[in-house]
């Protein structure tokens, strides 16, 4: 993969991702100039079937692919693994002691300290 993940974000409707930086930005233009220049260079050689213009289009185009693919999947995997902090962050476990959940006044005992919650 060349590009980062940090670099782009998730399209909003679609597929494929947006620059949110200006790597991401340097990222797009360099594939636009690698797919694009070499393209143009073998049409101009005027065969009658630009073969090697059409193998290099799609062979580049596949990569792109493949590259966009591979940046997208970990940002879904990153944003999965963040959802999921946040649903476990919000799930109660009755064996944690909330301070919280205490009356003043009322002691508070763990293994190693006896606490008292403050009024």
């Amino acid at each position: 993969m060349f590009g980062q993940p940090r670099w782009f974000r998730p399209k909003k409707s679609g597929w494929g991702i947006v620059p949110v930086t200006w790597q991401g930005n340097l990222y797009t233009i360099v594939w636009i100039c690698a797919i694009a220049f070499p393209f143009a260079l073998l049409v101009r050689r005027h065969q009658p079937l630009p073969l090697e213009a059409g193998i290099w289009l799609t062979t580049a185009c596949g990569l792109l692919a493949y590259d966009v693919r591979q940046i997208l999947r970990s940002l879904r995997g990153s944003t999965a693994a963040a959802s999921n902090a946040v649903a476990a962050a919000g799930q109660r476990d009755d064996n944690v002691l909330y301070i919280l959940d205490s009356q003043p006044g009322q002691p508070v005992a763990t293994r190693n300290f006896n606490l008292q919650v403050r009024g």
